[in-house]
């Protein structure tokens, strides 16, 4: 049950957008095993000045065209398809929409079921005890 939330300078072009939205879609069906109408992301597109970041982090160097991604899923994936998913996004994202591999910035916040609702004021998935 993902929610993306997708922040990019405002240089980026539809079809950027649009790459990097599926990128992130396809690795998380592939890896953390989501459906695919589980579709949830809000892309931020942020004017010079609002996205601010070191040049180099962890000697990883950084330049104005970083890519903010912050997933927000539910708890039980382990460490290891977490970092097979940050792999596969960033690698995706670098490949399909013309954005150093090292600019693809990812968190992964993981919280309870009953801290979601999908409509109708209710916690759909508060008896789910995995996913």
């Amino acid at each position: 049950m993902p929610f993306v939330q997708i922040y990019l300078p405002a240089t980026f072009t539809s079809a950027q957008k649009k790459t990097i939205s599926v990128s992130i879609q396809e690795s998380l069906v592939a890896i953390f095993n989501v459906p695919e109408k589980d579709y949830f992301q809000v892309i931020n597109i942020l004017s010079d000045g609002h996205l601010i970041h070191s040049d180099s982090y962890l000697d990883i160097p950084h330049t104005d065209q970083m890519v903010y991604i912050y997933i927000t899923c539910a708890l039980s994936r382990t460490k290891e398809m977490k970092q097979a998913l940050y792999a596969s996004i960033a690698q995706k994202i670098a490949a399909g929409a013309a954005v150093n591999i090292n600019d693809v910035f990812i968190i992964l916040n993981e919280i309870p079921w009953e801290n979601w609702s999908f409509g109708q004021g209710k916690a759909q998935m508060i008896h789910k005890s995995t996913g």
